[in-house]
């Protein structure tokens, strides 16, 4: 965990990963000074979701043909290809913002190639017995670039404006594909190559059925992304409005509370993954039932106070129950397989959450938001029956 080898990965994805807000931040001020829409807004999220999810389906196909450094480097730099055209568009001050949200898709369409490849490089850099400990440290990381990069952001766009935000965008995307371009070579996938290409699409799908314990991780996965939406702003800034009755600067307390919870959690992992690791088994159904609990009394509390403090709860409970699950997925399969699981991985989250939140739009027109809280805590509940099965996997 100490190599060179992992700083390059945690330092080049601690670079992307605060690019990727930054680039975000601007985007949306970008859209929105176009178009003064709230809908075009919301076409931001919805063009990034599909766009990822594309991608995520198609990875096998790269995957099988592109060494994983090769492919990390090569979405980094094509990133940073389409925010000069970005900026060239600001330059120009064209005005028709589907050019930016074209750019935006191809943005993300690249990302989804980057993700599985950048996260099966863990187990592949450091030693099993210090899986747990990496990822919670990558996590601590992740989170605080996270949480800080989007009040950065901000401050950014008011003092440089778009077009400098996103020279400093670029900036990091160059400096990130210099530390990925530094790592080792993962040896090549043991699929075979010569499967038409309907068949290789599959291949993440088929590597989940034929690993032990994967199943019932992606049932934990595919409950925890179609409760998440609950989370998104739109819901959380209409439970501030309704339940709390407070104004919309306690949507970001509420959101600030639930990162430090996830930081937190974070960086006791890394400290003491070895507890963590000889006691998942225990630790996953806890972090089920607890977050379940919180998510219950969330949606029918009235109690700004409170609401910070069980925001904090789910936090922190919620990202020990995350490093788990990718800690026992990273040992489940080889590296050179792990990326076709992230992909399907990936294609399911992204899929569900993007569907789901247009099924919480649907049902407030119905539901009150601590009916649409609740049904998301019984969904978390229902994460127990796979994780039952889960258990003989966990403890070997």
């Amino acid at each position: 965990m100490h190599s060179n080898a992992f700083r390059n990965l945690w330092f080049g994805q601690a670079l992307a990963n605060m690019g990727d807000v930054f680039y975000i931040v601007g985007l949306i001020s970008i859209v929105y000074t176009l178009t003064g829409s709230a809908v075009y807004m919301t076409a931001v999220p919805l063009v990034i979701t599909f766009s990822r999810f594309i991608s995520s389906m198609a990875a096998p196909l790269l995957l099988n043909r592109t060494q994983m450094r090769s492919l990390i480097a090569y979405s980094q730099m094509g990133k940073t290809f389409f925010l000069c055209v970005f900026l060239l568009l600001m330059v120009l001050q064209m005005g028709n913002v589907w050019f930016y949200l074209a750019c935006a898709s191809i943005i993300s369409f690249l990302d989804g190639w980057a993700l599985p490849a950048r996260n099966s490089y863990v187990p592949f850099l450091v030693k099993r017995e210090e899986l747990m400990g990496a990822n919670g440290f990558l996590s601590t990381v992740d989170q605080t670039i996270q949480f800080s990069s989007w009040a950065l952001g901000g401050i950014l766009l008011a003092i440089l404006g778009d077009k400098n935000v996103f020279i400093v965008v670029i900036v990091l995307f160059l400096a990130s594909t210099f530390f990925m371009l530094k790592l080792p070579v993962i040896p090549t996938t043991t699929l075979e190559v010569r499967k038409v290409w309907w068949e290789q699409l599959g291949e993440g799908w088929s590597e989940v059925k034929g690993r032990k314990g994967l199943v019932p991780v992606f049932w934990i996965y595919g409950l925890e992304s179609i409760s998440g939406t609950v989370w998104i702003a739109a819901v959380l800034y209409l439970y501030v409005d309704i339940m709390l009755q407070r104004g919309e600067q306690w949507w970001g307390f509420i959101n600030a509370s639930f990162f430090v919870g996830l930081v937190l959690a974070s960086y006791a992992i890394f400290k003491l993954h070895g507890i963590f690791s000889k006691h998942r088994y225990k630790w996953l159904p806890f972090c089920m039932i607890v977050t379940s609990g919180v998510t219950v009394v969330f949606a029918w509390n009235k109690m700004a106070l409170v609401a910070l403090a069980l925001s904090f709860v789910f936090g922190l409970f919620d990202q020990i129950k995350n490093v788990v699950l990718q800690t026992f997925l990273q040992e489940s399969a080889p590296p050179e397989e792990l990326g076709k699981i992230y992909a399907a991985q990936g294609a399911l989250t992204t899929l569900l959450f993007g569907l789901s939140s247009v099924g919480v739009g649907l049902l407030l027109e119905v539901l009150s938001i601590s009916m649409i809280f609740t049904l998301s805590a019984l969904l978390l509940l229902g994460t127990l029956i796979p994780v039952w099965f889960l258990q003989k996997d966990l403890k070997s």
